[in-house]
């Protein structure tokens, strides 16, 4: 079992590294392109094989910050890449497997936090910190997809991609945070948690904007005024 263990681990740091340094590519190269395309893939496949990794992980070993940061970027890299295939059906609402999916996400987060407090007790406020900061980020993703899967949320025009880059770049910066707060110690600590998204939430505000609404209204040339002068007789 614990070679099992190690074996499933050095997976999981190779797909995270592989993540982690590919993933910046889609948000740089021309949206859209063949560099994103192909880059958005290998980060997505890889982020997903790191999410379940996370999980089998956790639960060979309980690890309540280790299932909640795979269930967290688990469910953002899957309904990232769900936005473009629902944007290409001109989808107004979700379908069976996305709300399969976030009814199994939910119950998973549910189960986790109970495990969490059953097992750690209320001692651990270290844990309990990190729990609720990537459980609240999954729960307020879980209440917005309540609302656009059931047709609540108008999806029309350019908001699947918006959807989309919003919940990629979620499940990179999660990836991000993940990785310092394990990896690199910084005094004072919340550095680590909170550097990631105050750089990674102004860029994914810039990239939404990209493909807002709402046009630049167009400005007329002003029209000359002719002034007629009168000829005195």
């Amino acid at each position: 079992m614990e070679t099992i263990r190690i074996i499933i681990l050095v997976l999981h740091i190779i797909a995270g590294f592989t993540a982690l340094t590919v993933g910046f590519v889609p948000f740089v190269a021309k949206k859209g392109g063949k560099w994103h395309n192909i880059t958005g893939k290998i980060f997505y496949y890889a982020m997903v094989f790191v999410a379940i990794s996370a999980f089998v992980l956790a639960t060979m070993r309980f690890n309540p910050f280790l299932l909640m940061v795979g269930l967290l970027t688990f469910y953002s890299t899957i309904t990232g890449y769900r936005g473009l295939t629902l944007m290409r059906q001109k989808a107004m609402k979700g379908e069976r497997r996305d709300w399969a999916l976030l009814i199994c996400c939910t119950l998973v987060l549910v189960i986790t936090i109970w495990q969490t407090f059953t097992l750690t007790g209320t001692d651990n406020s270290g844990i309990i910190i990190l729990v609720s900061v990537f459980a609240s980020s999954l729960g307020i993703q879980l209440l917005a997809d309540l609302r656009i899967f059931s047709g609540k949320k108008s999806m029309k025009g350019k908001a699947w991609i918006r959807y989309h880059i919003s919940r990629i770049s979620g499940s990179y910066i999660a990836a991000v945070t993940a990785f310092l707060v394990n990896n690199i110690h910084t005094d004072p600590e919340f550095i680590a948690w909170l550097l990631p998204t105050a750089i990674g939430m102004p860029a994914i505000a810039y990239f939404q904007r990209q493909y807002s609404e709402k046009k630049k209204a167009v400005r007329r040339p002003a029209q000359k005024v002719v002034v007629k002068r009168r000829v005195a007789a």
